[in-house]
């Protein structure tokens, strides 16, 4: 009698060719499961080289069901990729469902963490809902702009002021689309390092893995899909670049940089308008900002579907029972609590995604405190 809801762990690399046939056919069936994160290659270039990484192969009935692309943090089961990773769930046929308590025990876990999950999740996750932020150029660029500028026409008049007053005072950046060079990768994510440096934001890359992550993603050959970037420059000088992740009709707009020299240009902005004006014509339509709530993103972004962040765990740590003693304790409001609990989680799971050791830990940990003095000094004025 065929077994129901076994899940059998392999690594990446071991993934076979009727693996990529079953995992190609569930994504033609998914339309909700559209974007870089879900494909195959996506798991291929980066699975060798992310720490203790997997791949859960889900059977139901004796055929196989979907699959689970993970890695494992301290006893936590996290996407594939994570932090990096923005949306992620199971590669399966329609409506699959699975036993999470199964997953995780074949995952050797106790807990499921999860910030962008597209599909169908227990109900005893606790989660909020995200919403994926999409620019949808299916229209074509003109389209996009008419539509987004008559819902935000003050946004959209002050891009077009940004763009003549770079004509006026520079001739206009030079625009190009092009592949993601080591100089290039160095160029924005030492500028990302350096903001995390001011915020007090934990650094995702000091780790290393993430790097190699996004070297991988950049020597993978295929002219659909691996990491592009959007570039301006003004004399052969960089002044922003946009480091995208790009996968048949989809571009994830992933990491902005520009030199603060050009701030009051708006450079970023108008780097992100170019890059759909310009791949717009060459087949994408659809540009994804991520989920995050930066203000910009709203006025150029309709609502591309929903996604869910939040944990599961079969047994509720005491630190859960902690924490909801604490609220009622400290002086604060209930609204306010929730929000600083919230944050508090995301810079952990930060952490625990990115660093192995206890260096890293620690280093972590004091950056948190700090900004967490910092904030409180800040607020106490």
């Amino acid at each position: 009698m065929p077994q129901t809801n076994r899940i059998e762990i392999i690594r990446p690399q071991d993934l076979t060719p009727e693996d990529e046939a079953l995992w190609t056919a569930f994504l033609s069936e998914r339309p909700d499961l559209h974007g870089p994160y879900f494909d195959l290659r996506y798991v291929k270039a980066i699975g060798r080289d992310v720490p203790h990484s997997g791949v859960a192969r889900i059977w139901q009935n004796g055929e196989i069901a979907g699959y689970f692309a993970y890695q494992v943090r301290s006893g936590t089961l996290q996407p594939l990729g994570a932090p990096l990773s923005d949306y992620h769930g199971i590669v399966g046929r329609p409506g699959v469902s699975i036993d999470f308590e199964a997953l995780l025990r074949a995952a050797d876990a106790r807990r499921l963490e999860f910030q962008g999950w597209v599909g169908n999740m227990t109900e005893r996750a606790p989660g909020v809902k995200l919403t994926r932020r999409v620019a949808d150029a299916s229209q074509g660029f003109d389209h996009w702009w008419g539509t987004q500028d008559a819902a935000h026409h003050k946004f959209f008049k002050n891009i077009s002021r940004c763009q003549r007053n770079i004509e006026k005072d520079f001739g206009g950046f030079a625009f190009s689309w092009e592949r993601v060079t080591p100089h290039l990768l160095n160029w924005v994510l030492d500028i990302k390092r350096e903001q995390y440096r001011k915020s007090g934001m934990h650094d995702v890359f000091d780790c290393g893995w993430t790097r190699t992550l996004l070297d991988n993603l950049a020597a993978y050959d295929d002219e659909r899909f691996g990491l592009r970037a959007g570039v301006f420059r003004n004399d052969g000088r960089i002044v922003a670049a946009e480091i995208s992740l790009t996968d048949g009709e989809d571009v994830h707009l992933w990491f902005p940089a520009y030199d603060p020299y050009y701030y009051r240009y708006s450079v970023g902005i108008v780097l992100t308008v170019a890059i759909i004006r310009h791949m717009a014509p060459q087949g994408y339509k659809r540009f994804d900002f991520g989920t995050g709530g930066e203000d910009y993103k709203s006025p150029l972004t309709t609502d591309g579907g929903a996604c869910l962040e939040g944990e599961y765990t079969p047994h509720p740590m005491l630190i859960s029972a902690l924490i909801n003693v604490a609220a009622k304790a400290l002086p604060m409001a209930e609204a306010e609590f929730e929000a600083a609990r919230l944050s508090l989680r995301r810079r952990m799971k930060l952490i625990r995604a990115t660093e192995l050791g206890m260096t890293g830990w620690g280093r972590a940990l004091l950056s948190l405190s700090q900004r967490a003095v910092m904030r409180f000094t800040d607020k106490a004025a």
